[in-house]
This record gives structure tokens, C-alpha cells and sequence, in this order.
């Protein structure tokens, strides 16, 4: 194999290993985002019941 065969090579490898990488992050994006959403409402009601306490 020359130089620039093994350059191909490499390169459509890595284009393969991104697309997988990019697509497998695409699938779990509603799920990431739904537990951010979570954790964004727990720590807001966290704050809201903290501050109850601290009042009464």
C-alpha cells in the first residue's frame, strides 16, 4: 500500500467513526434533554423548599 491509499483508508475511518458518534448522540438527545429538564425542576423546587424553611 502506497501513501496515499493508507490516507484514504484512515480518513473514510475516521468519517465512519464520526457519523456513528454523531448519529448515537442524536438518539440519546431527547433523553438528555429530559433529564436536564429534570434536574432543572428538582433543583428549582430544592430552592423553592429551601426557602420555605428559611422563613418559617
Amino acid at each position: 500500500m502506497d501513501v496515499a491509499t493508507s490516507v484514504i483508508i484512515t480518513a473514510f475511518g475516521i468519517l465512519g467513526l464520526l457519523i456513528t458518534l454523531t448519529a448515537s448522540t442524536l438518539r440519546q438527545l431527547p433523553d438528555l434533554i429530559s433529564a436536564f429538564r429534570e434536574v432543572r425542576r428538582s433543583l428549582q423546587q430544592g430552592s423553592t423548599d429551601s426557602s420555605d424553611d428559611a422563613e418559617g
